[in-house]
């Protein structure tokens, strides 16, 4: 059946992959839901401010340098794809910084 691409078996094949998506969506967005119930705030801010207070001395050291896209650069590239890809630096080769918010939330804490 699989080799002769019976049209029934791709069509089953389809719909429960859509049934799949569909549970995985409601799942995440009732996991989300109840996490801002029980502490106030998102799931992705609370990583974003586990991250930034996990590297927070790196991250000083980066507020403070004259070339932050220098300093950044001699970060671990592991920790630089994590901060990049938790909103904390920027994207770009010759120009990464901190983020506006990042900054905000390290000055104020």
């Amino acid at each position: 059946m699989r080799s002769s691409g019976d049209p029934e078996l791709k069509q089953a094949q389809e719909a429960q992959e859509q049934i799949r998506v569909m549970k995985q969506s409601v799942s995440a967005h009732a996991r989300n839901e109840r996490f801002l119930r029980m502490t106030g705030m998102t799931l992705q801010e609370k990583s974003f401010r586990n991250m930034i207070d996990f590297n927070r001395r790196e991250l000083t050291k980066i507020l403070n340098s004259k070339d932050q896209n220098a300093t950044i650069m001699k970060l671990p590239k592991s920790v630089r794809i994590s901060l990049t890809r938790n909103g904390i630096i920027t994207k770009g080769g010759h120009n990464r910084e901190i983020t506006s918010p990042a900054r905000k939330y390290l000055i104020d804490t």
